[in-house]
Parts: C-alpha cells; structure tokens; sequence
C-alpha cells in the first residue's frame, strides 16, 4: 500500500492536514458527528406548517463550505481515476430530509479522516496499477523523477479537475516537491506523481465544496459565485459529480458569471447522460431509497422478502422517474397517480402482474382500476415506509406528509407508549390497524402527530409489509378511506389522484429541490425566488428538466449574502 512507503505518510499529511483545520464543516447542531442513524424520511427540525418555510434565522444564511456527500465523494473519485474499488468513507448523516444538507452541517470526525486516507489510498493504487491505464488519467506520464516538465503538466492539469479550479503556483509547487521525493527515494517517476495524487486527493480543496463568492458591488454588494465555484455547483447539482473538461473551459472564460452562460452549459449537461446519475440521487435522497437495502422484514411472515426483490422495488421506482424525466419527458406529478411500473417476474408476481419468458426487466401497465397507483402504491415506498412483520401507517402517513407535502410531523413525546399490540388494549383480539390507532388520535399527547399521518397512512392499508395487496387484515374487511385538507378519497388509489391534484405538490418539490441543491432549507426573503422557479415548472407542463435549468439559471443560484446580513424587520414576512 502507498502509505507503507518510506517518507510517503509524513510528506502527505503535512499537507493535508495543515489545511483541514480551515475545513472541518459546520458543527452538527444536534451534536451528531457519526453520521449514524437516519431515518426514511428525516426532516426532523422547525414547526413550519403546510406550505410555509422555516422559521427566520436572525441572519441570513451565508456561503458555505460543504463536505462532499459519499455519493459525490465516489463519483468524483471514478471519474478522476477510472472504475475502483474503495472501502466506505464515513457515513452521511441526514439533516432536514437530505444528505447534502448533512454535508454541510456536520464535522468530520478523526475516524472519518482516516476512513478518507484509506479510501483514497486503496483508489489511487488500483489506478496505477497499470501502466497503460496511468496514461489516461494524467496528461504526461514522466519516465524519470527528473522530468519536472511532465510532473509539472500532470499535476495541473489533473489537480484543475480535482479540485474544481487551477492550482496556484505555490500549490502546483508543494505537490511536484512531493512528487520529487517519492520519486527519488523510489527510483520511481510514476510512484512519485501516484503520491503526489493521493496527496491531492486528500486535501480539503477535494473533498470541500469550496464555495464562498467574491463580493459584487454592481449587484448591490451580494457575493457572487465566482465562474469556478459556479462550475461546481452546477455540476454536483446537475450530475452529483465535479466538472468536466468542457464547464471548466467555460468557468476559465469567464462564461459562468452570466445568466446565458450558465444557462448554455446547463443545457449541454441535462443532455448529458451524466445528468441521470444527478436525477437519480436527488430521488434517491427526495423518498429514502438509500433505506431500502437494508430493510429487514421479519421471514416467517414474508418468506418473499429477498435480496433481488429489494433491488427491483428500488429499480422500479428509478425506472419510472427516468422514464418521465428523460425517456419520454413529460408531467412529473404523473408519478404521483400513474400507471406505469418496471418489474421482473418477481416484482411482477407482488405487483399481481402476469410473468414473462423470458424473465427480463421491463416496463408493464397496472390495469386502470388497479388499487395500486403512483408512487404511495410502489412496493418500494409501501415497503420502506413499514415494520417488519405489519404495516405502519403513521410512516407512510409521514413519508407523504413530509416528502411529497413539505409537511413537518412532530416527533412522538418520550414518555408515550407506543405500543399497538392487542395484549396492551382494553379489548384484546384481532383490530385493523385503524382500530389500534384510535387509542393513540384519542389521546392528546399522540393527536397531533396521528391527525396529520393516519388518514394518509392508512389509506395505503390495502398493502401489507412488502406491498402485496390484501383485502382483510386479521380477517377484518380494511377501511381505506379518508380525507386530505377535506377532500375524501376511498383508498389509497384516490388519495394518489389528489396528490397529483394538490396545489402544494409543486410547491414541495421546488422546496426539495432548493434545499438538496443549496445543502440548507431555503428562508423567507427567497420566497419570491422559489415561486419564481415554480412557475417554470407549471409553465413547461411540469417538466423537470426544465425545473432544474430554471433552479440553475435563477439568480438565487449564481449570488448568496455576505457574511452576518442581518435581515431587515420586514423582511422575515413570507409573502
């Protein structure tokens, strides 16, 4: 391993860790710095109501300096160094509903640190490795530790992409020093430039997303986004990796510190297939996906539950977004009552579909009366979103209530029970769901929380554990039905209809959106701004391509407010 080599480890960390101390994240306000547990559907803080951000902050939020997330991490990692293999870095932990809004909150612990090196050295080694590969990844491969030229033009030209901008002078100089000194004790020119990478790999301005802006006094003193810093925004916003070739030529030019030239790269990148990569992680992180592989289910109630029907709920949903996102573009909220699955005969079977010969993936049609619609009817958010031997409607009630609503569900108070066996009621014996939970809506304590999640949740009660639909539960005829701000719907089939239908759907998923892309929940005086990119949405027929080009190109992307704004009295009034 590189980091057994003489002189290597000493070389490197004093120049990792002589910066990190500038970049260490913003502490966790909850004090987590483990990046443990999370749960599906996160947004844990505020008390803001449907439709409403959060509380004001006394001053405005700032330009950040974020840690990238370990989907970011990985990605930027391959494309550096071509497909390896690395050990998990640390964990990311979920602050308001989002990774990226952990990434820029939560600090990186000693441990993580070291899980870095290691990742980073075990990437670096596979990719050299091989001579030939070697060639590919740098734009000079030296043949002896003398030829300063060579290093010179490898490590410019491989440090601009890793961190997102040119090296200055004395920068590009402290790694070709490294370079020397490997190379020399080694009598090798490529295991020096190998060291020099790995040391570049590890420093902060890889593995931060350095954007602060430069002050702009012709924009009434907001910080502007400098071309380079624009140039890395787009691109772990529109592909969830760093940029390529092509952004950084344009953020050199200066093309990136204008509306039409930011609007003319983001066009070329949602063309891009880089650009389903980005689409799948904002879902991924938007509905909890990144849950569902480890989701245990108790075996002898579902001897079905099994590794691959796992991955093809998670497929199925990824499937149907492709599709409407860039196969056939068309309205997004038509995931919200659709039609349209993808399965093999596995998923097939639980979705009550008809098997195939052969056994491909691929997309089918539930019949119009199906009782299964949109995404509330997926197998993988029916099965995410429950425990392991029965269904949870006040989960899937949340996960509704808070994804697709921006609805904030307030945790249970600690001293209420939470049990919903039948041995703990008055009555014992087989209830529904619905029967257990009345205890709980009746109780003042719980109402709060169970008013706003169980008509939602239990409208899906037609679906057990893993999806399956079901007429009885216990052998008692299930009671779907509810109401949403007033609207009865009859089961979960209607209730996917008037998400479809409901005016803060859109809302929400601007809301979303903003807060993955700028890692922090949006605050009042960007009210206007985010309706403003809502009504690009509902202006291109609901197309989300279009919603990303208009959330990239608006000017609350491309500025931020310096250091300490404070906000005026007037200002914290939402619209």
């Amino acid at each position: 391993m590189p980091h057994n080599e003489p002189g290597t480890r000493a070389v490197l960390l004093s120049l990792v860790l002589g910066a990190a101390s500038c970049y260490v994240g913003a502490p966790a306000t909850d004090g987590d710095t483990s990046g443990g547990a999370v749960t599906a559907t996160g947004d844990p803080g505020g008390s803001s109501g449907p439709g409403e951000l959060p509380p004001e902050p006394k001053q405005v939020p700032a330009p950040t300096i974020r840690r990238l997330t370990a989907a970011e991490f990985v990605h930027s990692v391959t494309d550096l160094l071509g497909p390896v293999t690395m050990p998990a870095v640390e964990a990311d932990s979920l602050q308001d509903g989002f990774f990226t809004v952990g990434a820029a909150r939560v600090a990186l612990s000693p441990a993580g640190v070291a899980k870095y090196e290691a990742a980073i050295a075990a990437a670096t080694e596979q990719a050299f490795a091989d001579p030939q590969h070697v060639a590919q990844i740098v734009a000079c491969v030296p043949a002896l530790p003398s030829d300063t030229a060579c290093l010179r033009d490898a490590l410019a030209t491989f440090g601009r992409r890793a961190w997102r901008r040119p090296l200055t002078a004395p920068e590009l100089d402290r790694y070709l020093a490294v370079a020397a000194e490997i190379g020399g004790e080694t009598g090798d020119a490529v295991a020096g430039l190998r060291h020099a990478i790995w040391g570049i790999l590890q420093s902060p301005h890889f593995l931060y997303r350095v954007e602060l802006g430069e002050p702009s006094p012709e924009d009434g003193g907001r910080v502007r986004f400098t071309a380079y810093e624009m140039a890395s925004r787009l691109a772990f916003t529109l592909w969830n990796t760093l940029p390529d070739e092509a952004l950084l030529d344009a953020a050199e030019k200066g093309e990136l510190v204008t509306t039409a030239g930011v609007e003319a790269q983001a066009q070329r990148m949602l063309a891009d297939p880089r650009a389903r990569q980005g689409v799948e992680n904002f879902v991924r992180e938007l509905y909890g996906l990144w849950a569902l592989d480890n989701k245990f289910k108790d075996e002898t109630v579902f001897p079905d539950w099994t590794p691959t029907l796992r991955l093809m709920m998670r497929e199925d949903l990824l499937a149907r977004v492709d599709e409407v996102v860039f196969t056939a573009p068309g309205d997004f909220f038509s995931l919200y009552d659709g039609l349209r699955v993808f399965v093999d005969n596995e998923l097939a079977r639980l979705y009550g579909l008809p098997e195939q010969d052969p056994d491909v993936f691929r997309a089918a049609d539930l019949p119009e009366d199906s009782p299964r619609r949109g995404l509330i009817g997926s197998a993988a958010i029916l099965a995410m979103n429950s425990l392991p031997a029965r269904t949870s409607a006040t989960e899937r009630g949340q996960f509704i209530a808070e994804a697709l609503l921006c609805r904030t569900v307030p945790p249970p108070p600690p001293e209420v029970d939470v049990n919903l066996d039948d041995d703990a009621m008055v009555d014992p014996g087989p209830k529904t769901l619905r029967e257990k939970l009345e205890r709980h809506r009746e109780d003042p304590a719980c109402a709060g929380c169970h008013n706003i999640t169980d008509p939602l949740g239990l409208a899906l009660e037609h679906f057990d554990s893993i999806g399956r639909y079901r007429e009885t539960d216990q052998g008692l005829v299930i009671d779907a039905s509810g109401e949403l701000d007033g609207v009865f719907f009859a089961d979960g089939a209607e209730l996917a209809q008037r998400l479809r239908e409901h005016p803060e759907a859109a809302t929400c998923l601007v809301r979303k959106l903003h807060t993955y892309a700028a890692g922090r929940q949006p605050f009042g005086p960007e009210a206007p701004a985010l309706a403003a990119i809502e009504q690009a949405l509902t202006d291109s027929g609901n197309h989300f391509d279009k919603l990303l080009l208009a959330l990239v190109t608006h000017e609350s992307f491309r500025f931020a407010h310096p250091d300490g704004s404070v906000l005026a009295p007037d200002e914290g009034e939402m619209p």
